[in-house]
């Protein structure tokens, strides 16, 4: 069997994740790693004891010098430089992790680019590979769930993380590199937005050098179906702690999401409310990462193509503009 080559641009954690799963599937082979710093990518190769792949810092050198079937992109969100238009002109599948860019402008032209290569693509929203997800999304589109009605959620946590993820030009903030995945998945389930409005503050981070992004954040969202929403975000929480948690509200239904893997059902269309838990058994990013090595062999799209990238970054955005606007004005 003749194994898919697989190549990866940037060797920070994301990468390590996605690697260590292809690294177990047989109809990959990983052949090549780059990243800004050359050691970086070494370092990757040899601590997952990748024999078959050589460490890169130039990436047209790279694909140039490599036939690969298809590219993991692992960089944040302002470090695109045109890298993705370049492979998929030359025929490469794309996977690429979230947000897939700084802005829209640059967002659609790497959607652009996919599209005229016409190649297969995947974002890393791997929330919505969840169980209780994919079932919601089911009711919900069925007209089992009901009407739609209300979705809360918030994301909180309390960590610097990386350099770049604390500097506003560099990731976008906590709302934009971390909480979008609970705005794609108001998306997914709820359909379009009407408006959206939001409050960004920076409350506990002021006295850190270096630190120009959001730290608590809060939205409200009108759906196009009527639905409302309204999703938290909070860097100033529990140290080493992780609380994701979101609780969808339709006519015949209630969600209760506990760190999206978990979910409780309850069924109130009758006069008994009934009960269902859902429990993803499987690992999430294992389950992205099969459906596109399996879109690939299959020659089909993928559950997440790089086109539902850009929804959760335009209402971001929107948000973003009105928070700044409020802000001006109370100058």
């Amino acid at each position: 069997m003749k194994k898919l080559k697989v190549g990866f641009l940037g060797a920070g954690e994301m990468a390590r994740i996605h690697a260590e799963i292809l690294r177990d599937m047989a109809e990959v082979e990983i052949t090549a790693v780059n990243s800004r710093h050359k050691k970086s990518a070494a370092d990757l190769i040899k601590r997952l004891q990748f024999e078959k792949a050589d460490a890169y810092s130039d990436f047209e050198q790279m694909l140039a010098e490599k036939d690969l079937d298809l590219l993991y992109i692992s960089l944040p969100p302002a470090a695109h430089q045109g890298e993705l238009e370049k492979a998929a002109a030359k025929g490469i599948n794309i996977f690429i992790e979230k947000p897939i860019a700084i802005n829209e402008s640059r967002a659609r032209s790497m959607i652009e680019a996919v599209k005229e290569a016409d190649v297969i693509s995947q974002v890393g929203y791997h929330y919505r590979f969840a169980a209780g997800v994919q079932k919601l999304k089911e009711l919900i589109d069925n007209g089992q769930a009901g009407k739609q009605a209300l979705l809360q959620g918030h994301y909180f946590c309390n960590s610097l993380h990386s350099n770049w993820w604390r500097q506003q030009e560099l990731s976008g903030g906590q709302i934009y590199e971390q909480i979008i995945h609970l705005y794609d998945l108001a998306l997914f389930l709820f359909g379009d937005y009407q408006s959206a409005e939001g409050i960004l503050t920076n409350c506990c981070h002021q006295n850190i050098e270096g630190y120009t992004i959001e730290d608590n954040s809060l939205s409200l969202i009108h759906f196009k179906s009527g639905a409302i929403g309204s999703i938290a975000g909070s860097n100033c929480a529990v140290p080493g702690s992780w609380n994701k948690e979101l609780t969808v509200i339709c006519g015949n239904l209630t969600v209760n999401f506990e760190n999206i893997e978990k979910s409780v059902f309850k069924y109130h269309q009758g006069a008994e409310v009934e009960r269902e838990v859902f429990d993803s058994d499987q690992d999430l990013y294992y389950l992205e990462n099969r459906d596109f090595i399996d879109a690939v062999l299959e020659n089909r799209e993928a559950r997440v193509p790089i086109s539902e990238g850009l929804k959760a970054i335009k209402l971001i955005s929107e948000i973003k503009e009105n928070n700044k606007k409020r802000a001006e004005q109370n100058v």
